[in-house]
């Protein structure tokens, strides 16, 4: 009994982390039109270790070479899956980037087969196929493969996906050995450092020359949010449940983006893409039947 009410309480904080990401999506995008990409990222994560230092220094004394090790490879999965995530956005829409990025669904199963022959079972590979059909036909307004065509921006994200995936599948194995903050304190370190590194190599700036109220209110929301909760969720609740039920949860992510589209920008869904989004639902409590 005591399981299954924690497999819920991390599938339902996961999925909080999914609706905050998907209600992030136009921020970003519209933020890294004024702002370079990495000089964003460096800001955004700088600002989630920052709201997370104190707990990390009353850990300090549990911090050894492992946790480090642990953290350092963590950083730079998830350095790379956000940096090509958002260098794809900057070129191709959020709805295309949503979906490209929403392949880790996929990928996670195949991968935690491949490296650790942990073969998924049958209603999580169902679910992982059926929440990928829901994100084509939420993300694509006609929901046709053909208008699919693979530039920089594309391939870029189609990386990020897979960079997501290694991420979720090491989150698994770490966050089972090594105290959660310190593994997110120093993962967020690592991205801000070498966020601020490719910034300062290959940008005009890394630290803005004027603030502007959105840039202020984006990294506030991004960086507190959708940064430091996150990450902190996903490492403390992921150790209760599986990587493949994970990806299937943060498949809700674009039908966030969708809803806050509707509710705050006046947005409207085809026919199509309101199945898209059942159909993600319905991977989800499809992949809650069996373990």
């Amino acid at each position: 009994m005591q399981n299954g009410r924690l497999r819920l309480l991390a599938d339902i904080s996961l999925l909080s982390v999914a609706i905050i990401w998907g209600a992030t999506f136009v921020v970003v995008k519209e933020s890294i039109e004024t702002t370079p990409v990495f000089a964003y990222l460096f800001l955004r994560f700088g600002l989630a270790f920052l709201v997370l230092l104190p707990w990390v220094i009353s850990r300090r004394e549990r911090i050894d070479r492992r946790v480090i090790r642990s953290g350092l490879l963590l950083g730079i999965l998830y350095f790379g899956a956000f940096g090509t995530q958002t260098l794809g956005l900057s070129t191709i829409d959020a709805s295309l980037s949503a979906f490209l990025t929403g392949l880790y669904v996929i990928f996670v199963p195949l991968i935690a087969w491949l490296i650790f022959r942990r073969q998924p079972g049958r209603f999580a590979l169902y679910a992982s196929v059926i929440a990928l059909g829901g994100l084509w036909l939420l993300t694509s307004p006609a929901g046709d493969f053909r208008q699919l065509q693979l530039g920089t921006g594309e391939w870029l994200t189609i990386l990020c996906a897979l960079l997501f995936a290694l991420h979720i599948i090491a989150t698994d194995h770490f966050t089972r050995l090594y105290d959660t903050v310190l593994l997110v304190g120093i993962q967020l370190l690592t991205v801000s450092f070498l966020s601020a590194l490719t910034s300062e190599l290959t940008e005009p700036f890394t630290w803005p020359p004027r603030w502007s109220s959105s840039l202020i209110v984006s990294l506030l929301i991004t960086g507190i949010l959708a940064t430091a909760y996150a990450l902190f969720i996903q490492t403390k609740m992921q150790r209760y449940t599986t990587p493949t039920r994970t990806a299937i949860i943060f498949a809700m992510e674009p039908v966030s983006a969708a809803l806050f589209g509707i509710l705050w920008a006046g947005e409207h869904l085809t026919l199509l893409q309101g199945i898209g989004g059942v159909l993600i639902v319905a991977a989800m409590l499809l992949a809650e039947l069996r373990r």
